[in-house]
């Protein structure tokens, strides 16, 4: 599990880092939007990859598996919740 945890974080890190290089590339406005999603898309694996557990010789309880289920579909959420909320006054 710890392979596949740490594989996760680089792939992340690398989409990340490949939006980065679009983001800031002067050629294209086209590279500029895939851009910003791959740095939302590689960010989001990347931290939610280090809520992955690293300890593969020990049982993971349902409860546990549960609560940070609830967790990070909670923060998802929330943060969808709010940015529908804050829109129309930004505007």
């Amino acid at each position: 599990m710890t392979d596949l945890v740490s594989l996760l974080e680089r792939v992340g890190l690398g989409l990340a880092f490949i939006g980065i290089f679009l983001v800031f590339q002067p050629f294209t406005h086209q590279l500029l939007y895939y851009g910003f999603i791959l740095v939302g898309v590689g960010g989001f694996i990347y931290v939610y990859s280090t809520y992955l557990p690293r300890n593969p010789g020990k049982r993971l309880k349902p409860t546990t598996a549960l609560r940070w289920l609830a967790t990070l579909v909670g923060v998802v959420v929330f943060f969808v919740l709010l940015s529908i909320n804050l829109v129309p006054i930004l505007v």
